[in-house]
């Protein structure tokens, strides 16, 4: 599964609302809001690359790749 950081990288920034964050980058709300809550189903490289800029921080840091095992 993959875990957005989001909310860790606008907390670390003094960026407290997916409001704010909208108005700093000028990507919708709605899109911030599915990255934040981990539940969209694609990012654009646009969208990720404005947030790497914004937070000086690689797309790994955004996103990461979490290995749930399975159990029998």
């Amino acid at each position: 599964m993959i875990k957005s950081n989001l909310p860790i990288l606008m907390a670390k920034n003094r960026i407290r609302t997916v409001a704010e964050l909208s108005e700093r980058t000028g990507i919708s709300r709605t899109t911030l809001t599915a990255i934040y809550y981990g539940k969209g189903k694609g990012v654009q490289y646009q969208t990720l690359l404005t947030l790497c800029s914004l937070f000086n921080v690689g797309v790994g840091e955004i996103l990461e790749v979490v290995i749930v095992e399975k159990t029998a």
